[in-house]
């Protein structure tokens, strides 16, 4: 499956700071970057708490009093586990302790409960196109892609917008960047289930009327896919948007056959071939 391709944003001089929003960041990122983070967290904590038992000799059971001992001690104490070979042995042990205690129940609740939120919360795993083509279908001259979903679920009452964004000079000498819609021929799908072929018809309402493909490579746009419905498993609204430029865009060439459906009348979409297109000359 191909990688997704959105925005890429990079904050200068943000008043708000990352650290501050820790959550939602957490939220945001991948498995594999919480989990690492969750492992560095963990040996830190231990670690922190294990200078403290081992900078002071005989505040716990061990006969050796190295930083091993501390660290394993710390490990069993942050995670509650208490197995008995190693105790507090004093007041400033025992201080120790309590602080650790609750930091490690704090720490396991927060992060079980990041664990559940990243599990819980419904995603659309869509697929889109390599490239857009500029083509012929039913006559008219189209801008298309193609979508699927890669989920073997429904999407319900699924909704797809198509953007392009350029950059415009007001008469000020302002320079803004501005989003324009782009008609679709069919932006509404009841069950979004197999794939779905999202065409704009190059009319004279069309931005890319009338002009030649060095007319239109010269125009510099993005492209903006935008999907919206409802996830048939979760019954929860979910969205999914996929950025495009002006150079994914492919001429004369239409997509290949993706679809069979065998004698039963069960449906088949072969994903090895869902960037694939073959030339109309």
């Amino acid at each position: 499956m191909k990688k997704q391709k959105t925005f890429k944003i990079i904050q200068k001089n943000s008043p708000e700071r990352r650290y501050l929003d820790l959550y939602h960041n957490l939220l945001e990122t991948s498995w594999l970057s919480v989990l690492i983070i969750f492992i560095f967290h963990y040996l830190f904590i231990n670690f922190i708490f294990a200078i403290f038992y081992y900078a002071v000799p005989g505040s716990i059971s061990t006969a050796d009093q190295d930083f091993k001992s501390a660290f394993f001690f710390s490990v069993h104490t942050f995670s509650t586990v208490g197995y008995g070979v190693i105790a507090p042995m004093n007041l400033y042990g025992n201080i120790v302790v309590i602080f650790e205690i609750m930091t490690g129940v704090i720490s396991m609740a927060v992060t079980t409960g990041l664990v559940f939120a990243k599990f819980s919360r419904p995603s659309a795993k869509i697929i889109y196109s390599k490239n857009l083509l500029i083509t012929k279908f039913d006559g008219d001259n189209v801008l298309m892609l193609r979508m699927a979903n890669a989920r073997s679920n429904n999407i319900i009452s699924a909704n797809v917008e198509l953007h392009y964004l350029y950059n415009s000079t007001t008469p000020e000498g302002i320079t803004i960047v501005r989003f324009l819609p782009l008609k679709l021929l069919k932006d509404y799908s009841p069950v979004f289930s197999l794939s779905w072929s999202v065409f704009h018809i190059i009319d004279s309402e069309s931005p890319f009327y009338g002009k030649t493909q060095d007319e239109i490579k010269s125009l510099n746009y993005e492209f903006i896919v935008i999907l919206k419905g409802t996830d048939g498993t979760y019954s929860q609204s979910i969205h999914d948007i996929y950025r495009y430029s002006i150079g994914d865009i492919i001429y004369n060439h239409h997509f290949s056959d993706i679809l069979e459906r065998k004698s039963d009348g069960t449906r088949v979409i072969d994903y090895h071939k869902f960037h694939q297109t073959i030339s109309d000359g």
